[in-house]
């Protein structure tokens, strides 16, 4: 079963917005396989903090318009969980708000 990854972005000052924009989701994504705390460190490519949804694929263009609506302007990165990790962080990536730099050479 495909996985998909979304990676909702915030800054340090967005924090408590990022909060509620993941508490949000809990409750309207109930299809979600698993929604993360905040990670405030960015991991691998990411270029700031974020929370991820894992959502199945069966879901993803239902759950994507969810968050669209839900993401109070936060950038939100969408992308298969794959092997080739930077085909899925361009090729295949999906966007809702700003696109952000990704740092590729961390992949």
């Amino acid at each position: 079963m495909e996985i998909f990854h979304a990676h909702i972005y915030f800054s340090e000052n967005e924090s408590v917005l990022a909060e509620k924009v993941r508490d949000s989701l809990i409750y309207a994504v109930p299809q979600a396989a698993h929604v993360s705390e905040l990670i405030l460190d960015p991991p691998g490519p990411h270029p700031k903090p974020m929370f991820m949804v894992h959502i199945l694929s069966s879901n993803i263009n239902t759950v994507a318009h969810i968050i669209d609506r839900k993401r109070a302007g936060l950038s939100v990165l969408i992308h298969p969980a794959q092997e080739d990790k930077l085909a899925a962080h361009t090729i295949f990536a999906r966007w809702l708000g700003d696109r952000l730099p990704l740092n590729f050479d961390a992949l």
